[in-house]
């Protein structure tokens, strides 16, 4: 087998596994399964948990979509009352967005859920296949992290 085919071998492995594993992950961590949101509405819910007072263009860049979808997103976030929209003090132009106690608590049990569905994974390898795994995903951030920026700047 050349180095081209074992490649592709690898990467047709790692596509089919990368999607298993997202359907594992929606069936071992019930916040998910059961959630009335779709992921991009949790992803956005995980960003403004992360960066409180985030803007609606910041959260479009973090999530990748145009200002409008992003805005679409936040005003049924909103109406379902996971997030609040608040008027900057400074600002007045600026609204930023901010998790309500609703959503709040809906972080808190996802985050508890995930800890609890890695430590049932986790507890299921050896130490070893656990520094492993972390090595190998640091890599594999490391790389993918290094990939974009080259893209951003132009790069091939």
């Amino acid at each position: 087998m050349t180095l081209h085919q074992e490649t592709e071998t690898v990467i047709k492995e790692l596509m089919e596994l990368g999607y298993k594993f997202r359907e594992l992950m929606f069936k071992l961590n019930p916040t998910i399964f059961r959630s009335e949101l779709t992921l991009t509405q949790l992803s956005a819910l995980q960003y403004i948990f992360h960066t409180p007072n985030i803007t609606l263009k910041e959260l479009a860049d973090k999530l990748v979509i145009a200002q409008s979808s992003a805005s679409e997103l936040v005003d049924r976030l909103v109406k379902m009352k996971y997030i609040e929209r608040k008027i900057s003090p400074e600002d007045r132009r600026k609204i930023t967005l901010n998790l309500s106690n609703k959503g709040k608590k809906f972080i808190e049990q996802h985050v508890q859920e995930t800890k609890t569905f890695f430590e049932k994974l986790l507890n299921k390898m050896s130490i070893d296949e656990q520094k492993e795994y972390l090595t190998a995903m640091r890599k594999f951030y490391q790389v993918s992290y290094e990939l974009v920026n080259q893209i951003e700047k132009g790069e091939k």
